[in-house]
């Protein structure tokens, strides 16, 4: 990629009208226009956090009273041209080897982790306030029982460098285990962003460390990147979906790909069955910010 030729003939191909056309609150607008929303709408740009974030200002919007209900996600496209090149830009997306199977190359904490690769895909869900959803007689799947955000020191000017010490991470969780009123013990099982990326596995993993402490060894831990790429916008909510269903259904999806990983339940796995009534959702970003959520079982 030619800088130099970006600014002097790249900007003269561009239509005058595509920002119109790649503005980030599209998803938001044509969703609410299609269903008739009415209220409080906004959209988070903040990487693969963002999602997360809206799953927490969705829940803020309807504790303080403006909302009884919000659809709350993310989605995005990384595998376009500019997309692919931020991530490769920012040492995230894996080399692979001639002949090497693509689908075996994501492989979170392991010790040959090389990188993730783009993933398309996103995630919606429907948070209610309790008393709304029993008046109108819902099937009500889990709970969001505590959110929490932070912002991770970034080491490098451009922002993409993972902090080592996972600190803005464990403040996010500490701030979601906080609104939910528990302690680390009572959390069943993590779901991280787990992306391969051996800088930013090692920042997640030392955030679960500090958090978990020797539990950090045993405590089931979900990677789905290996499986679905970095869905970017969308990964938090896809995330708290995966964690829903995992305590309807009382079983941890399989792991796929990762070996030799050391003081972490994260090696490949066969899906199991597992007693689960919280899960921890995390998910750090690209620019630093990072969001938690708490998802609880409905008795």
């Amino acid at each position: 990629f030619d800088f130099g030729r970006w600014g002097t003939e790249g900007m003269a191909n561009l239509t005058p009208l595509w920002m119109l056309k790649y503005l980030p609150n599209m998803l938001a607008c044509h969703v609410t226009i299609i269903h008739d929303c009415q209220g409080p709408s906004n959209t988070i740009t903040c990487g693969e956090a963002s999602s997360l974030l809206s799953m927490g200002e969705s829940m803020r919007v309807i504790g303080r009273g403006d909302a009884d209900a919000c659809l709350s996600g993310g989605a995005e496209s990384k595998t376009n041209l500019m997309g692919m090149m931020r991530q490769h830009y920012a040492g995230r997306l894996a080399a692979t080897a001639e002949g090497e199977d693509p689908a075996k190359v994501v492989r979170p904490f392991a010790p040959d982790a090389k990188g993730c690769v783009p993933g398309e895909g996103g995630g919606l869900l429907v948070l209610e306030a309790l008393e709304a959803a029993q008046a109108r007689g819902a099937t009500i799947l889990a709970e969001l029982a505590g959110f929490g955000a932070s912002q991770s020191f970034c080491p490098d000017t451009l922002g993409v460098e993972p902090e080592s010490s996972g600190q803005g991470i464990v403040d996010a969780i500490e701030a979601a285990l906080a609104d939910a009123g528990i302690a680390p013990d009572a959390v069943d099982a993590v779901i991280p962003f787990g992306t391969g990326v051996a800088a930013l596995d090692a920042s997640e993993r030392a955030a679960i460390e500090k958090v978990f402490g020797a539990r950090a060894a045993t405590l089931p831990v979900v990677t789905m990147c290996p499986s679905i790429g970095n869905c970017g916008a969308g990964q938090g909510a896809i995330a708290a979906a995966v964690a829903v269903r995992a305590l309807r259904t009382q079983r941890l999806p399989a792991r796929i790909n990762a070996s030799g990983v050391t003081g972490l339940d994260a090696n490949a796995c066969a899906a199991r069955d597992a007693k689960l009534s919280t899960i921890l959702v995390f998910t750090p970003s690209l620019g630093g910010q990072n969001a938690a959520a708490v998802i609880r079982s409905i008795a």
